[in-house]
């Protein structure tokens, strides 16, 4: 006789629970309460009684779960800061000085250094560039993409 889902999660609570438990999982408990039900849930629906018992695959298939959920929070972590405040006298967004920019696009062509100025430094749109300019935006386009291999090139070598 084939049980129904609500019944397993009824049997395999206390596992989920206790998974969870084991891998020291505090911050959001419901969250992965959630995500081993699902683990479970694909578990019933997957089953092959010829391959082994079910509560080992069961047991297996929540707790991989959830590992692959926390290294992936983990990878969010460390690619995202938070900050308390913003230190407002280490990041200085003003317009910098013409000598200054003159100095980073010095090896530019004058419509690259356009493009660094109109978007970048003014924050224009490319299209709005290009009516300015009477080019196409693809030619805006253009310019941009060889401005930016020119200053990748010149930050690498400075930072070498």
């Amino acid at each position: 006789m084939k049980s129904t889902f609500e019944e397993v999660l009824d049997q395999y609570t206390p596992m989920i629970h206790h998974i969870i438990k084991t891998l020291n999982i505090y911050k959001e408990k419901d969250r992965y309460v959630h995500e081993a039900t699902i683990a479970l849930w694909e578990a019933f629906c997957s089953q092959d009684c010829t391959k082994g018992s079910f509560t080992s695959y069961a047991y297996s298939s929540m707790r991989g779960k959830l590992l692959n959920h926390l290294k992936k929070e983990v990878r969010w972590e460390n690619t995202h800061a938070f900050m308390e405040q913003m230190p407002e006298e280490a990041l200085d967004f003003s317009c910098p000085s013409l000598n200054a920019l003159e100095e980073y696009t010095s090896h530019l062509t004058d419509k690259q250094r356009k493009w660094v100025v109109e978007c970048i430094i003014n924050g224009k749109r490319l299209e709005d560039v290009a009516v300015q300019e009477a080019v196409t935006i693809s030619a805006v386009k253009s310019w941009r993409t060889e401005a930016l291999k020119k200053l990748r090139k010149e930050v690498c070598a400075l930072n070498s």
